[in-house]
């Protein structure tokens, strides 16, 4: 089932001092999901940027959206050095492809037409420094129906990892365990790690425990039907 992600970046704040000059910090976006990547504007001198920018758009298949994290970097502008890094924000886009949930950081969920929505503040995450202030986002994830009738969609399907069956839900019948040892090679221990940042190489093992957690998840469960 082919699926649309749209993103909007309307705010930061809080953000640290990157240009010690002007005590300020130039600062923009870029969101990358699978191999695409967009990037937002400059806004300059200010450590509360508004960006309100457009729709940005991404489109994949179902499965890549599963598996894959919407991934937002912050960053200072240099114009005759390399750009800053601010700090990052990881997204796991699975709670939004159940059909008719929308998001918002209070917990609360609605109907929202064909798609899903989530939107608030999000905190921008620096594997050297920490927390480094916040990024206001809306991210819409747009599901089509399925093109193909001979393939059919895990989108929607809940899993419960519990020792008992959740209140509210019977169990009519067992499909069976799954066991599978999910395993991936430690980023920091890669040729490249060699020639890369300390940075970098926090950030490549942080994409690669999320995408565990999320196979880890729905892999050593049971199916309740």
């Amino acid at each position: 089932m082919p699926g649309k992600v749209k993103v909007k970046v309307l705010a930061g704040r809080n953000l640290p001092v990157m240009d010690r000059s002007s005590d300020t910090t130039d600062a923009f976006v870029e969101l990358k999901l699978g191999g695409i990547t967009h990037k937002t504007d400059v806004f300059r001198k200010s450590l509360n940027p508004q960006w309100n920018s457009d729709w940005y758009r991404f489109e994949m298949d179902d499965a890549e959206l599963q598996d894959e994290p919407l991934q937002i970097r912050l960053m200072d502008y240099d114009t005759y050095s390399a750009n800053d890094a601010i700090g990052k924000v990881h997204i796991c886009l699975n709670p939004l492809l159940i059909p008719s949930a929308a998001i918002d950081p209070s917990g609360q969920t609605s109907g929202h037409g064909k798609g899903s929505m989530m939107s608030g503040w999000f905190p921008v995450f620096d594997t050297m420094h920490g927390i480094r202030g916040e990024v206001n986002l809306i991210v819409k994830v747009d599901l089509f129906s399925d093109v193909n009738k001979f393939r059919q969609s895990s989108c929607g399907v809940q899993f419960f990892h519990s020792p008992n069956i959740p209140h509210g839900y019977h169990a009519p019948g067992i499909h069976g365990f799954v066991e599978e040892l999910v395993v991936n090679d430690d980023p920091e221990y890669q040729w490249i790690d060699k020639i890369r940042t300390p940075r970098a190489s926090n950030e490549a093992r942080q994409v690669v425990f999320l995408k565990l957690s999320g196979e880890q998840f729905y892999s050593e469960i049971y199916y309740l039907p």
